[in-house]
């Protein structure tokens, strides 16, 4: 899934709006700016600039990815 990041409650309430049930969050693993700069989507200025601004104390915890089980009926 491609697209601007959500938060996980509203990750979850798409795929039950997409008629997904049993959706269990299974992972969760926290990214930091070193991690995000192995994505595309995030380019080499983008990772430059949160460097710059995001205090330095928050740069191993940025964002988080999951891991979703779901059954669709």
């Amino acid at each position: 899934m491609s697209g601007p990041a959500l938060t996980e409650r509203d990750f979850v309430a798409k795929l039950e709006k997409a008629g997904f049930e049993a959706i269990e969050v299974v992972e969760r693993e926290p990214l930091g700016i070193d991690e995000l700069a192995c994505y595309p989507l995030f380019t080499s200025d983008l990772i430059d600039l949160m460097r710059r601004l995001i205090p330095a104390h928050r740069h191993e915890r940025i964002a988080v990815a999951i891991v979703v089980t779901a059954r669709k009926v």
